[in-house]
């Protein structure tokens, strides 16, 4: 069996995210579709807007064959940590190819950028750009201009090379594909047709305004349903309980520059608001989404040890859900006997390593940490989606 690997957040699942499944489908007809999904915290630093398992309910009602989750010490991270994650879980998959959308549209391309950028005279001059202050891309955008003659690219360009560079990380055979991402880009505020960015999508619910055209309808009838979407802005105060409680080992923090916890902490103290405070800690070395990514790994504790531990090897794959198609799959995978693969906690102790252990219980104390603000129904074992049903 051959499988087709696209790595996402469907943070909601939207009509772009539609079209991307349905081209993967095409290009790869008898390939399984395996999506790498972030679970409760996403890549921009927050929260997801809705859980991880109502998330997997409207991947599998739209046609993914089965979803695997991205791990908080994967998925809340920076692009290169975030791939090396997701790609690492495809190989363990054993998938043949990785599909993913991007502005240029050309795999040939990026390979080649990705070569160059692997580069010492640039590694040597992005840290140079780095370390005079700037943010990483910016830093990013300067040092292909300067050294490599290239123009500015755009995040999923930047994400792909990210993939690319992951295959290689891991000396992978999977075959990166990719797709040209048409109508609306990542950040914009457009509608155009029925197409829209997720964070258009998640300013329409959370102001209560009407999305039923760009998302799809299997997406709808599972968000008209749901009513306790969530924001960075409700973690504040678990946010600055971290902050203040534990500020002389805020140096651990993956992220976490030198002196910028002193920023953290007195602003912390000034402001009971998220608004004022997120205000006063920004500067122009800490983007919007770098920041939110710190106030993040302060909230959950994600460490600079426990990110170098994971960037060694993946140490387990949890399976979320799948329909008929993935559980075929699934027994194809038992077959070849990888140790690594979870559809149930129990004997966890006797599978897996207390190294392991202890990775596996700090992601299910991470969704704890969500459930405090949105208190989702958690399910042991994956869901399983039967034509029009999910079983539970």
């Amino acid at each position: 069996m051959k499988a087709t690997g696209i790595i996402v957040e469907y943070n909601p699942f939207h009509n772009g995210h539609k079209y991307h499944l349905q081209k993967a489908r095409e290009t790869d007809p008898q390939n399984t579709i395996i999506a790498i999904m972030s679970g409760d915290f996403v890549q921009r630093g927050e929260p997801s807007i809705i859980d991880k398992w109502t998330k997997t309910k409207m991947a599998l009602a739209n046609g993914v064959d089965m979803v695997v989750e991205l791990p908080v010490f994967y998925s809340s991270q920076s692009a290169e940590i975030f791939a090396k994650g997701a790609v690492g879980i495809l190989e363990e998959m054993q998938c043949d190819s990785l599909f993913f959308g991007s502005e240029s549209g050309d795999i040939e391309d990026l390979k080649r950028i990705s070569t160059l950028q692997e580069s010492d005279i640039f590694k040597t001059n992005l840290k140079k750009r780095l370390k005079e202050g700037l943010s990483y891309p910016t830093a990013h955008s300067l040092t292909m201009r300067e050294i490599l003659g290239e123009k500015e690219l755009n995040s999923n360009d930047i994400l792909g090379l990210e993939y690319i560079k992951a295959i290689n990380y891991w000396q992978s055979k999977i075959i990166p594909k990719t797709l040209k991402r048409e109508k609306v880009g990542y950040h914009d505020t457009n509608i155009i047709g029925n197409f829209a960015s997720a964070t258009k999508i998640r300013d329409s619910i959370r102001n209560q305004q009407d999305f039923q055209n760009i998302v799809t309808p299997e997406s709808f009838n599972i968000l008209k349903e749901y009513s306790n979407f969530t924001s960075i802005e409700r973690f504040y105060p678990l946010i600055r309980y971290e902050l203040i409680k534990n500020y002389r080992n805020l140096s651990e923090i993956q992220d976490l520059e030198i002196g910028f916890e002193n920023r953290l902490y007195e602003n912390a103290l000034k402001f009971e608001n998220y608004e004022d405070f997120f205000k006063n800690i920004t500067n122009k070395r800490y983007t919007l989404g770098r920041t939110q990514r710190v106030l993040m790994h302060i909230l959950l504790g994600l460490t600079c040890k426990i990110t170098e531990q994971v960037k060694k090897e993946v140490p387990y794959v949890k399976i979320l859900g799948f329909n008929n198609r993935g559980r075929e799959y699934l027994n194809f995978l038992k077959v070849t006997n990888n140790k690594k693969i979870i559809t149930s906690y129990k004997k966890m102790n006797e599978t897996f390593s207390e190294e392991v252990c202890s990775l596996i219980e700090f992601n299910e104390n991470c969704s704890k940490l969500y459930r405090l603000i949105n208190n989702y129904q958690e399910y042991k074992i994956p869901l399983i989606h039967r034509e029009d049903t999910i079983n539970e």
